[in-house]
């Protein structure tokens, strides 16, 4: 998996912990890094994070067998690639996993993995991505991508440089 190993590693102790508030800053960071990284394998290790969050706070998901089963399955997936005895094509299933649960408690508008990518490609968008390349990577619909970076403060929370300021700098660096 390459870079996304450390994320796993993270990922699978903070999760085993229930450091859910850390599962979920780790799926932001994981995000930003797969876009300057452009790692699609990490970007799928952000969207794992982000479900497991999502669904972990919900107390009538948290208490229920399904979740515990499913919980102790993504523990055993993360642990086996920590071990190198996994493949992406068991973090590809887990992301189905957790999405076919997302929507098998069916009180969520969408899937807790398609609010996941919309969510990364946010992020990236947020810290220098265009938008082609945001929806690229997480793999969200450029329609809703647009529509939620219109409806947030992201420009506004992220300064940013006049492209004359930026190629002046760009220039200093050459010289």
């Amino acid at each position: 998996m390459g870079l996304a190993d450390d994320y796993v590693l993270r990922l699978l102790e903070a999760f085993k912990q229930g450091r859910m508030n850390d599962v979920k800053t780790f799926s932001g960071d994981a995000a930003r890094e797969a876009f300057v990284h452009e790692d699609v394998d990490l970007v799928n290790v952000s969207l794992i994070a982000y479900a497991l969050y999502k669904l972990d706070q919900k107390s009538y998901i948290r208490d229920s067998k399904a979740w515990k089963k499913f919980r102790q399955k993504a523990l055993d997936v993360l642990e086996a690639c920590k071990k190198k005895e996994s493949d992406n094509h068991q973090i590809h299933d887990l992301l189905h996993g957790v999405h076919e649960l997302s929507l098998k408690f069916g009180r969520f508008a969408q899937s807790v993995v398609e609010k996941g990518r919309l969510k990364a490609a946010a992020q990236m968008y947020a810290h220098g991505a265009s938008l082609g390349k945001a929806v690229e990577l997480s793999g969200a619909p450029i329609q809703e991508v647009a529509s939620y970076i219109g409806a947030t403060n992201i420009a506004e929370k992220y300064e940013t440089q006049p492209i004359a300021k930026r190629l002046k700098t760009v220039r200093s660096l050459f010289s």
